[in-house]
């Protein structure tokens, strides 16, 4: 019998004796000893008050910043154990903003965050409570977070990251995950003030990597090669034999097509890449990347020719599948919500009429979507194409090949 995956809500609150004032050092009231109380935060199960949950994260669009993810999880609350003017609750004062929360389905991490908003509709009956926890991840304490002015050193585009996370007006205590990346960054000053998530975003940009928060909570940043030579982890299919879908989508259109590239960096002047062969079939569309923080022209041209071979000719991709739980047996219901930002996936597409009959396409992850009620649970990915062109790699029978296979800078 098909069934739905088994969710879990947990919602952090002071644990504090009565959830009382907690000891706070430094703190002219709550840092006598024998004043505060020992404590911290302790997750609390509230799956059974659960109406619906709806989580989005990733991004738009190619070339586009990866967005903060986001939730509403709707509880049932006729208590108001949730309600921050009910002083008869137990967890009173300590409903507010930043509740730490965690969503689970068999007890895989779909949503990791924080309560930004806690919305309350109290309907007409004096019971009849609806409370809304509007979530964030933590991209959110990255956009409200500014650096004092300083100077890194050259260092790898992976480094760069972590040399931000670890600046002392910054220290990010969240779990993280960086790769070392291909690009060397320039050491150019860091003006005070500057916003920390967009730095860290212009580091991917520089990079042409992947800078986002997984479904668990940790801060992950990914190299370009992600995309190069991209193996499949998870394969969607129409005929049976694979993770089956209820819909797909696909696009064809100028949305990515860009055959005129300007890049910078303070290295030096603007570079240009163009192809001419796609400028007169589509006329110049131009794309400009003038604040990237790479260490030579050299590399800055480079990254510009990644960017024209990969968007000078428009491509027909399929851009989302979306996926009923409830029909997949508990095998495909573990793959599908363990595919994450980034993962690479296959889609097969049959057709009844036509040449060819099928058409597979190896696509990244870039968006998941859940939407999640007592009865139902549907999951919607959206994708972005991988690099369609094979990039030398050592050790491999298919990539490793003399004068078969592209160069990657």
């Amino acid at each position: 019998m098909s069934h739905t995956p088994e969710i879990q809500v947990l919602v952090g609150f002071e644990t504090t004796t009565g959830f009382g004032n907690p000891f706070q050092l430094d703190n002219a009231t709550y840092g006598k000893l024998d004043t505060g109380t020992l404590g911290g935060v302790q997750l609390v199960d509230l799956t059974s008050m659960i109406r619906s949950i709806n989580i989005k994260r990733g991004r738009n669009r190619e070339l586009e910043q990866f967005n903060a993810g986001t939730a509403s999880v709707v509880f049932y609350d006729p208590t108001r154990i949730l309600d921050p003017l009910n002083t008869a609750s137990s967890y009173y004062p300590f409903v507010g903003p930043r509740n730490p929360i965690e969503v689970y389905a068999d007890g895989v991490d779909i949503f990791c965050g924080v309560v930004t908003d806690w919305n309350i509709d109290y309907g007409v009956a004096a019971n009849a409570t609806d409370t809304v926890a509007r979530c964030a991840d933590a991209f959110t304490v990255l956009a409200n977070q500014a650096m004092d002015d300083w100077t890194p050193t050259a260092q790898a585009s992976g480094a760069r990251v972590n040399a931000v996370l670890d600046r002392s007006e910054v220290r990010y205590q969240g779990p993280r995950s960086i790769d070392t990346g291909s690009s060397t960054l320039g050491a150019y000053a860091v003006a005070a003030g500057t916003n920390v998530l967009t730095y860290l975003q212009t580091v991917m940009a520089s990079e042409q990597g992947y800078l986002f928060i997984a479904a668990d909570g940790t801060l992950t940043f990914r190299g370009r090669e992600t995309a190069l030579n991209a193996t499949p982890t998870i394969t969607f299919k129409d005929d049976g034999t694979g993770v089956r879908y209820q819909s797909l989508t696909n696009a064809y259109g100028d949305e990515l097509l860009y055959n005129y590239i300007q890049t910078q960096s303070p290295a030096g002047a603007v570079q240009i890449n163009s192809n001419a062969t796609s400028i007169a079939l589509y006329q110049a569309q131009q794309y400009s990347k003038l604040d990237l923080l790479n260490s030579t022209t050299a590399e800055v041209d480079a990254l510009g020719e990644y960017l024209l071979g990969r968007y000078k000719d428009p491509q027909l991709r399929f851009t989302g599948v979306q996926v009923q739980l409830a029909g997949l047996s508990a095998a495909d219901q573990a793959s599908v919500l363990g595919n994450d930002l980034t993962d690479i996936v296959s889609v097969l597409k049959t057709f009844g009429t036509g040449t060819p009959a099928t058409v597979t396409q190896t696509l990244i992850t870039s968006g998941v979507e859940h939407s999640i009620t007592p009865a139902s649970h549907t999951v919607r990915f959206t994708f972005e194409s991988t690099d369609g062109n094979s990039y030398l790699t050592l050790d491999t029978a298919i990539f490793g090949k003399l004068d078969e296979n592209l160069l990657a800078f």
